[in-house]
């Protein structure tokens, strides 16, 4: 850690992106091979490095430094878009035997569908 760098271990990273997105202590204790009693270490040491005993603050100044990134936390909403059209994709690659060009209606269809989707859920957010 130097100045406002703030260097972490990749078990560090990873217990911080998979808290992000919400997993319990005992999935990312399977996921990082670490005993649960482990991760009130790593959490600790996270605490330390970004000198705060807040976790909210430390989050938000995980986005701020760039550790974390909001485009790595995607709306379950927009998720099950974008799967579909994943589907309907590799559903048309897999039916033209040569030459697949990527259809730019279907792009921007889901274009057009994630960002009407995303209005309506700040609407209704209000």
């Amino acid at each position: 850690m130097t100045g406002n760098l703030i260097t972490l271990s990749n078990t560090e990273k990873y217990f911080l992106r998979l808290s992000v997105l919400n997993f319990d202590d005992q999935y990312i204790a399977d996921f990082l091979s670490l005993r649960k009693e482990d991760l009130s270490y790593v959490r600790g040491t996270l605490k330390k490095k970004f000198k705060t005993k807040d976790w909210v603050a430390l989050i938000r100044q995980a986005f701020k430094l760039g550790i974390l990134k909001k485009q790595d936390y995607v709306d379950s909403t927009v998720e099950k878009i974008a799967l579909g059209y994943a589907s309907k994709i590799i559903k048309d690659f897999k039916n033209i035997s040569y030459g697949y060009k990527f259809s730019q209606d279907t792009l921007l269809d889901f274009d057009n569908t994630v960002t009407s989707t995303l209005k309506q859920m700040i609407i209704t957010s209000k």
